[in-house]
């Protein structure tokens, strides 16, 4: 019968292709004389939804290995984690395209949670291409992550933003050649082995692009608390094109996560002889795509040399110019609403 069981549960798979007797989550099988199953699973924190869908795959799995009905299935998950963080919510900010600004609109929508008053972490989680300690202007002499009792990590504060990244542990500029599988566990190790505390907001800065890496991590992420996606996007419609593609991998049956809308980045410049907005990259063009898509239009970012500069000098814009602060506050407001708290 232990081995009927275990053959069942090798057919559940729920992250990374791997089942979850190879994930290590399967943790006891007992066999009770009142013909009941009680199958012990250690996981990290996962949520409501991931729990449903792990009770429905293995009974699913279990009647299909022909294992009597009358036995009775109880599924009791506990939490692995070696540190129990307080975040209340995790959004990710994400974007079909490299280039469009993803980690600018990330670092100033955590600086501008923390103007309103919330707790704030970053996660980077773009591997392999890390950018924010330049955004922070988090130097490499400057890094010192001592790690609190049991090897767990604590972020580094910066302008009241708690932040971990790959880029505290490479040189700069260091290329990262890692396959899925081990980005999938430095990942797992920012979300549950990092000192974050108390946290309103936890913001994830996406890697650009889809793929098994993407998926791996999105529902790496969804075991945790993950509120929804933000997308972000010029008017360009080489941008838009992938755009698309990322809005249909968060609509995948099997990995769905909401999404909060789509901010416009470099929207437009202003004519220094007319002082009228310039669309450099097309008018109105994401919130067509928006109104198409049916996504929330949550703003749109002019182009402005000075965020290009601040950006540079790894100082948020959102500290230095009320104008921008004031569209980015805006724009935080209305993702917070989109995600009813």
């Amino acid at each position: 019968m232990y081995k009927k069981i275990e053959k069942a549960l090798k057919n559940v798979i729920i992250i990374d292709n791997k089942n979850i007797v190879e994930s290590g989550w399967v943790k006891k099988i007992d066999l009770l004389n009142n013909n009941e199953i009680i199958i012990y699973l250690s996981l990290s924190n996962p949520a409501m939804h991931i729990k449903n869908k792990l009770i429905k795959e293995i009974n699913r799995s279990i009647k299909n290995q022909n294992i009597l009905e009358t036995i009775r299935i109880k599924i009791e998950i506990k939490s692995d984690t070696k540190i129990k963080p307080e975040i209340k919510n995790i959004i990710a900010v994400a974007s079909g395209k490299g280039g469009v600004g993803k980690s600018t609109i990330a670092t100033n929508i955590a600086v501008s949670l923390v103007h309103m008053g919330f707790y704030v972490g970053l996660l980077d989680a773009d591997i392999y291409g890390p950018s924010i300690p330049l955004m922070f202007n988090i130097k490499e002499e400057s890094v010192n992550l001592q790690q609190h009792r049991n090897g767990i990590l604590n972020p580094i504060t910066s302008y009241g933003v708690k932040i971990i990244s790959i880029g505290f542990f490479s040189k700069y500029g260091q290329a990262i050649v890692w396959r899925g599988p081990m980005v999938t566990k430095v990942l797992r190790q920012f979300m549950y082995e990092t000192n974050w505390g108390k946290l309103d907001f936890l913001i994830v800065d996406l890697p650009p692009g889809t793929g098994d890496i993407h998926l791996s991590l999105l529902q790496e992420i969804s075991l945790f608390k993950l509120k929804g996606i933000v997308i972000v996007s010029t008017s360009q419609k080489i941008a838009l094109s992938d755009v698309n593609r990322s809005v249909g991998m968060f609509r995948i049956k099997s990995i769905y996560v909401p999404i909060l809308g789509i901010i416009e980045n470099m929207s437009y410049v202003f004519s220094k002889k007319t002082k009228k907005k310039c669309y450099f990259f097309g008018k109105n063009g994401v919130i067509d795509f928006s109104k198409e898509m049916n996504l929330f239009f949550l703003g749109e970012i002019p182009m402005l040399q000075t965020i290009r500069e601040y950006s540079d000098l790894g100082i948020p814009i959102v500290l230095k110019n009320k104008e921008i602060r004031n569209i980015f506050i805006s724009i935080t407001k209305n993702m917070i609403k989109q995600i009813k708290l």
